[in-house]
């Protein structure tokens, strides 16, 4: 008897080791930090010392988050200088999209995403948590009461709804297909 209750004990213990050891590795694997790919050497050096940073407070926002929540890990991560900007482009899997650009000479900036699936009024939420984690507690100035229809939108047959600020130049967009939103953009210059 003592001999089957041994037993049972090991068999047990062996299956919860087998067990801690799978999520450990499921943990370790998710703790594998995405390569961001490109070269900044020919970048200002303005440009390169502000990639740690934006990239940083990008996959730390709401936007980021979101995908990620909603689609997974992003599949990959591309970072490049156009013009005197520095961009980095998220790729999720299922189309989503993260797009963020910022030209500090001027002062610019913007985040894209492509998203299926949000509701308007999740769509509206969400740039607002991202006008938050930009511009701190009082954000930029959007009137959320006041918005306007732009057609055509950035994509053949789609439309934008524009929210607008006060401050720098200062907009939130929602950007749909039909009736169905299919992204946001909150930029600044």
């Amino acid at each position: 008897m003592m001999t089957t209750n041994f037993v049972a004990v090991v068999v047990v213990c062996l299956l919860a080791a087998c067990g801690s050891g799978t999520k450990k590795a499921d943990a370790t694997a998710k703790a594998v930090p995405l390569i961001c790919t490109g070269d900044l050497s020919q970048a200002l050096s303005e440009l390169q010392s502000a990639y740690p940073p934006l990239r940083h407070h990008i996959e730390a926002g709401p936007l980021y988050q979101t995908l990620e929540q909603r689609l997974g890990a992003p599949r990959s991560c591309a970072r490049s200088v156009q013009g005197r900007a520095l961009r980095l482009a998220y790729e999720f899997p299922h189309n989503g999209t993260l797009v963020a650009q910022i030209d500090p000479r001027i002062e610019f900036s913007e985040q894209r995403v492509t998203l299926q699936g949000l509701e308007e009024a999740e769509a509206k939420s969400l740039l607002q948590a991202a006008e938050t984690n930009a511009f701190g507690a009082t954000g930029c100035g959007l009137n959320w009461e006041r918005p306007v229809t732009e057609e055509p939108g950035t994509f053949g047959g789609s439309s934008e709804v524009v929210y607008r600020g006060d401050a720098c130049n200062c907009q939130a967009r929602v950007v749909y297909d039909g009736e169905k939103v299919i992204g946001v953009v909150l930029r600044s210059a």
